[in-house]
């Protein structure tokens, strides 16, 4: 028996609740703004499909334990804020830590992908759809802050070969001055 018109399934969001073209435009746009991440914090948590995680391990030969303890495989789950807040207060990163960055940063580019193509292309209510938003707009925020600890690392390994090829330049300097002395005696 076909469904009945007047008397709609109450289960199901009523069609006024639906996203419509127009705002999931707006939506999606709004991603792409230079600043979409200002005034979003870190999530304290992020949920990954555990299928998605696995597969990137299992594609870079991660092991559960080679993680950071912040994040957990079995779950799905990320203790983002306190795993980003850790390190960002770390003076600096082991090459274990690095690649534990580069690796969440591809996880969480994927994440952000797949939230984006469920704003495109989903059927979502609208408070669903601002919540896919606000999430995703958390995780543009994340990949930013582990992209700025990575430079601050990459910046303090330039400033140290800088350093340690001027002190080189300043003994260089040094011996000569030293031998074109001796030779005047």
């Amino acid at each position: 028996m076909p469904p009945n018109p007047s008397n709609p399934d109450p289960e199901s969001p009523a069609p006024a609740d639906l996203l419509t073209d127009r705002e999931r435009g707006q939506l999606l746009a709004n991603l792409h703004r230079t600043l979409v991440w200002l005034g979003v914090q870190d999530p304290e948590r992020l949920e990954i499909d555990p299928d998605l995680l696995k597969e990137e391990m299992a594609r870079d030969r991660i092991a559960p334990a080679d993680l950071p303890p912040e994040v957990h495989p079995a779950t799905g789950t990320v203790d983002l804020r306190h795993l980003v807040w850790r390190l960002i207060h770390l003076s600096e990163l082991s090459e274990k830590e690095e690649m534990e960055v580069r690796e969440l940063i591809r996880v969480l580019k994927a994440k952000e992908a797949a939230d984006e193509e469920m704003l495109k292309e989903a059927r979502l209510t609208r408070e669903e759809a601002h919540r896919i938003y606000e999430e995703t707009a958390a995780v543009i925020r994340t990949l930013l802050d582990l992209r700025e600890i990575l430079t601050k690392r990459e910046h303090r390994t330039d400033l140290g070969r800088e350093v340690a090829k001027k002190k080189v330049e300043d003994v260089k300097r040094w011996n000569a001055f030293v031998d074109s002395m001796e030779g005047k005696r």
